[in-house]
């Protein structure tokens, strides 16, 4: 059952709750970029693509706890989740450094991030994510983005194995496949 790209946030989390995939995926093409433009602010303190995998993490999270009766909008919402996400990553990489920063940097200059992309960054970035989107339709067959999705949602391989009824091995083999072809993804 594939999701239809004119329903709202909404809908579509409400879609992923039951266990609509192509909701999920919706969802992660609308907020890609947001997430990107979390983990391009902290790039210099933690690996970029570490840093969009915790933002989709989060994304996730928002998903699965969404509740259209307390009355937000989904994208405040995910917002705020994707936000933290990305902000305790960033803060758990920081505190393991914090003495060795302390060291060799001023304190007061030590979490000072730009909040002002050039025109050019914002287009590289779009381009990378594109890229990346591209690359999940095209590079991976469907079996593989139900395990990656399946994967990025908390699941287990046996739970994943399970639910798609394949073996733990054949789960394990996908996300070394997805791996290796989404490492071939040329990004801007």
């Amino acid at each position: 059952m594939a999701a239809v790209p004119q329903l709202t946030d909404e809908e579509l989390a409400e879609q992923y709750q039951k266990r609509n995939s192509a909701a999920l995926a919706e969802l992660m093409s609308r907020y890609l970029p947001l997430i990107q433009k979390y983990a391009v602010q902290y790039q210099n303190v933690f690996d970029f693509d570490d840093l969009v995998q915790e933002g989709c993490i989060g994304l996730l999270d928002a998903v699965r706890s969404f509740h259209r009766d307390n009355h937000t909008k989904f994208s405040t919402y995910a917002l705020v989740c994707i936000r933290n996400r990305v902000q305790k990553a960033v803060e758990k990489a920081t505190s393991q450094k914090a003495a060795a920063l302390r060291n060799h940097v001023p304190l007061e200059d030590a979490g000072e991030v730009s909040d002002h992309s050039s025109p050019e960054q914002i287009f590289l970035n779009r381009e990378a994510l594109e890229a990346v989107m591209n690359g999940i339709q095209t590079l991976l067959t469907p079996m593989e983005r139900k395990v990656l999705f399946a994967a990025l949602d908390g699941m287990d391989y046996q739970t994943i194995a399970k639910s798609l009824n394949i073996s733990p091995k054949s789960v394990d083999n996908a996300l070394q496949r997805v791996r290796r072809k989404l490492k071939t993804i040329h990004r801007p």
